[in-house]
């Protein structure tokens, strides 16, 4: 969700699926601002979602083979993908 013309966000208005957004609190590549910009463009498009921010994990924490694997993040990014699985196929 960056200032470019082609961002994701821009096209908030299109999306008809429920989301799910685990991001983590140590990814330097979407900082705050970015997740804000994300979160109000789904709001305002109406678009159902959830986001959520987990706390001292790295980009990639679901991983299990790399050195950002944190396990009680990923767990929790399961538990919370799967709802949605359940809920919405």
């Amino acid at each position: 969700a960056t200032e470019a013309p082609d961002s994701p966000h821009t096209v908030a208005g299109q999306v008809t699926a429920e989301l799910y957004f685990g991001h983590a609190d140590q990814d330097h590549a979407l900082p705050p601002e970015q997740i804000e910009r994300l979160e109000k463009a789904l709001d305002e498009a109406g678009v159902r979602h959830r986001t959520e921010v987990y706390e001292g994990a790295q980009h990639g924490y679901t991983q299990a083979d790399t050195a950002a694997y944190n396990a009680e993040a990923a767990e929790r990014h399961w538990r919370a993908l799967l709802d949605l699985f359940g809920r919405t196929l």
